[in-house]
């Protein structure tokens, strides 16, 4: 039995919703995305779609899961900055930060450092607007924590990590990618090839049947269908050349600011 990360945000639905979770091969575990990389890399669990930047912390002890991943080129919907003022204005001012994701977190510091030239103070909070902009300047939430913060409306600057990624650089932008440790390999190899295609079936049979997903977000989050078509158009859950390029991208820009220890290299299995 493989324990994989079970990820319960709407942006993962697609990977989730066909997949069987009573299959014997499988064990799944549900947590929030750091929850996840935590897990995988105390071996809490097996398999996970991760943080991007978590598997930038391991990457020589990770491998990837080819054509599967959470990416866009440009809108995300679900990776909002809320923010008092300007990205401009935000030097010495204080962003909360989300405690529920990796990726988005230090996309957020490249975004401001990197590309506004502005430096924050930072603090992490768990996701709710209104306490964050109580100790706040500007707010960083993800997944339905940020769809339901847009959905009211909030009268603030509202920022898309996605489409301010695409303006400075041209890339598409990964964020989460389905890694496992390498050394699984060496007795589970057979396990691990099943479940890949376990995951391949199951996305390929949502983004065949998106009404049902698109259903399913509607009973949990509220929201038009016509919102949720278009929130989904947005998303790619593969991963071919142009979205490894970007991940290498960003990945390269963690490394060149220090947020991570080395540079990375993508590592895929199995090998195609």
């Amino acid at each position: 039995m493989i324990r994989i990360g079970h990820n319960p945000n709407t942006n993962m639905l697609p990977m989730f919703f066909f997949l069987q979770k009573d299959h014997p091969l499988i064990e799944a575990v549900t947590a929030e995305p750091t929850g996840h990389n935590a897990m995988l890399a105390d071996g809490r669990i097996d398999m996970a779609p991760i943080s991007a930047f978590s598997y930038g912390e391991h990457w020589k002890e990770y491998a990837i899961l080819p054509n599967l991943s959470v990416s866009t080129k440009g809108r995300v919907g679900s990776i909002l900055i809320f923010s008092k003022v300007p990205l401009k204005e935000l030097h010495g001012l204080t962003v909360a930060l989300t405690d529920t994701s990796a990726t988005s977190v230090n996309l957020t510091k490249i975004l401001l450092h990197h590309f506004n030239g502005v430096v924050p103070n930072y603090l992490t909070m768990s996701a709710n607007l209104q306490e964050m902009f109580a100790k706040a300047d500007a707010a960083l939430l993800i997944g339905d924590a940020a769809i339901q913060a847009a959905l009211l409306h909030p009268d603030c600057y509202i920022y898309d990590l996605g489409e301010e990624w695409l303006k400075y650089t041209g890339c598409s932008m990964t964020y989460a990618v389905w890694a496992f440790p390498k050394k699984l390999l060496t007795e589970r190899k057979q396990e691990i090839q099943a479940i890949y295609q376990l995951l391949l079936e199951a996305k390929a049979k949502a983004l065949c049947h998106i009404e049902n997903v698109i259903e399913t977000c509607r009973a949990m989050l509220g929201g038009s269908q016509d919102f949720w078509r278009d929130y989904f158009t947005q998303f790619n859950y593969g991963l071919d050349h142009p979205f490894v390029l970007g991940l290498n991208k960003y990945l390269d820009l963690c490394f060149e600011q220090n947020l991570l220890s080395s540079r990375p290299v993508l590592e895929f299995w199995p090998k195609e």
